[in-house]
């Protein structure tokens, strides 16, 4: 359970730029994280790359084809550009069950080996836990950094107010790419992770409830916030384990802690842009 929150925190986190930030909203992040996962699965199996370079290419790979694939959509505006990324990640997880030879389609990848960290075989789920963990932790760090500098206070600006951003010069559409881009990033980091650490992929996985749950935790946590993304995983993930005692009414419980946010915090549970 660890595991998965702290991957889906990944790809939250990255989220909170574009549809944070630079205020779109994106319901495609299952495309981004499927690529990810197939490109490390191949580029580790077929090609023997280690694992820490299969997991920057992979990411890098994912931010170009997403990239690629939602060129002509920043000239759509406001709900129109979440449903065409709804197709865009559509798309992206279509080409792979349509690329047989490639990604064995609807078969999956089987036998991905376990993550490999300088000659350590990380097998076990304590080992995965830890390694996600520093993913996260890299991740939170680099995200708060982009947010510090010049280009997050454009991020910012265009997420405040595209049409006077749009006035003194600011590209709106570009820099929505490119939050996007990173985005894609860190979700193809995700799907590396999740790849390695269940040895078998197919596209079944990569719907668009995956998507929405990653939305739903920087809803959660806080749509400006990467701490907030963390703290959203832990109650969207977690939150159903820590009720387990609860075997008959957990369902329930669940629901209920999820209105009580809604009523008292409907700007997150960690709301600080931090």
């Amino acid at each position: 359970m660890g595991t998965q929150v702290a991957i889906y925190a990944i790809a939250a986190v990255g989220l909170t730029l574009i549809s944070g930030s630079c205020g779109q909203t994106i319901l495609g992040m299952a495309g981004p994280f499927a690529v990810g996962s197939y490109a490390s699965a191949i580029l580790t199996l077929q090609l023997h790359w280690p694992f820490l370079a299969s997991l920057l290419a992979a990411g890098v790979i994912a931010a170009v084809l997403a990239g690629i694939l939602t060129f002509p959509v920043w000239k759509l505006a406001g709900h129109y550009v979440a449903i065409a990324t709804i197709g865009v990640g559509s798309v992206m997880v279509a080409i792979i069950r349509l690329a047989t030879p490639l990604t064995k389609g609807s078969l999956g990848i089987q036998g991905i080996p376990f993550p490999k960290v300088f000659g350590w075989s990380l097998y076990t789920q304590q080992m995965q836990y830890l390694l996600d963990v520093v993913v996260l932790a890299v991740a939170v760090a680099i995200v708060l950094r982009i947010r510090s500098t010049h280009l997050g206070r454009v991020f910012e600006a265009v997420g405040s107010d595209q049409d006077a951003s749009e006035a003194i010069g600011i590209r709106t559409g570009a820099y929505k790419a490119l939050a996007y881009a990173i985005a894609s990033f860190f979700a193809g980091l995700a799907g590396v992770l999740l790849a390695h650490q269940y040895t078998y992929i197919d596209p079944t996985i990569f719907t668009s409830n995956m998507s929405l749950l990653i939305l739903t935790i920087i809803v959660m946590g806080g749509m400006n916030s990467p701490l907030g993304a963390v703290l959203g995983s832990v109650v969207l993930i977690g939150g159903p384990e820590l009720l387990r005692f609860a075997a008959d009414t957990r369902v329930l419980l669940y629901g209920l802690l999820l209105v009580l946010v809604i009523l008292f915090r409907p700007q997150g549970l960690f709301s600080r842009k931090v």
